[in-house]
């Protein structure tokens, strides 16, 4: 038996399914083969011998048939797979990260062991030729899986201890991702809607990057998110505020407002919503949702 954390690979009946430490079935057994979990995920192969990554929840991240061969375990978050080129009749090799994205095109002749020592000068062939592949120059995309939470804090307590009076939200013009800034520093975001109790948490992703995540309080915890994106409203005559709960994230900030922490309404009623941010709020970068 191969144990992750508290869960454990079992066998049964020729097939590999996931127990936690009281004997519970998490993943009942269904795979000719499972390796340990590693970033959150654990490659597995079907009765056809073809290769994916599932991760705790037995969701498929890389779907079968995808590739040919793929790395048993993650390395900081990076795995090396490799694909048959019909046209050239060969394989070729490639880097993907923890959600299925190519970080390093499908296109090399072999791509050498991932060592944590050696990301920044990964041997590789080419052409026939040797290369080196530096991870580190590749432009990361901070992925929201495998979450650990260091701390969590409401909005009042945020701004008390990293010393701001205020909290943007934004949205990034070339991706339409929203993160929101204090001071120079900035952090993401994990919310569809306008939240509720929202709280920013300290965590750290299947890569062991640690950055800050505004998400709904009730979502503390949660271990996967989805990428918040910022989408124009076509329906303006149904403003998603009607659509939410009692207590608004608006309606919390104003209930909650003090005379050193004051916060108002420049739009009026005649704001267009974005699941509660105003589209003016979001496209100028000013959001005072947090102010």
């Amino acid at each position: 038996m191969t144990t992750c954390s508290d869960l454990i690979i079992f066998q049964e009946n020729g097939l590999y399914g996931l127990k936690d430490c009281n004997d519970n079935v998490i993943i009942s057994p269904q795979y000719k083969k499972m390796y340990p979990f590693c970033c959150g995920l654990s490659l597995v192969i079907n009765n056809k011998s073809q290769h994916g990554y599932i991760n705790k929840e037995n969701k498929l991240i890389v779907p079968f048939g995808l590739y040919s061969w793929c790395d048993p375990q993650f390395v900081c978050g990076y795995a090396r797979v490799v694909r048959y080129n019909i046209i050239k009749e060969k394989d070729e090799w490639g880097i993907i990260d923890t959600e299925g994205n190519i970080i390093v095109p499908i296109k090399y002749d072999k791509i050498w062991t991932l060592n944590e020592e050696y990301l920044h000068s990964v041997k590789a062939f080419l052409d026939n030729k040797e290369v080196s592949i530096n991870l580190y120059a590749i432009p990361k995309r901070v992925i929201f899986d495998d979450l650990k939470y260091i701390a969590t804090y409401t909005i009042e307590d945020f701004k008390a201890i990293f010393n701001c009076t205020r909290i943007d939200v934004k949205v990034n013009p070339r991706t339409k991702e929203l993160f929101f800034s204090y001071g120079c520093h900035t952090g993401y975001v994990a919310l569809k809607c306008e939240p509720i109790l929202p709280v920013i948490s300290v965590v750290t992703n299947s890569a062991g990057s640690l950055f800050l995540l505004l998400h709904e309080k009730e979502d503390t915890g949660k271990t996967n998110f989805e990428r918040s994106i910022y989408k124009r409203q076509k329906d303006k005559s149904s403003p998603h505020k009607q659509q939410l709960s009692n207590t608004t994230f608006w309606d919390y900030e104003e209930e909650n407002a003090t005379d050193s922490d004051c916060w108002s309404d420049p739009y009026g009623d005649e704001r267009e919503y974005y699941d509660g941010w105003s589209k003016e709020d979001v496209e100028s970068g000013l959001a005072d949702a947090y102010e």
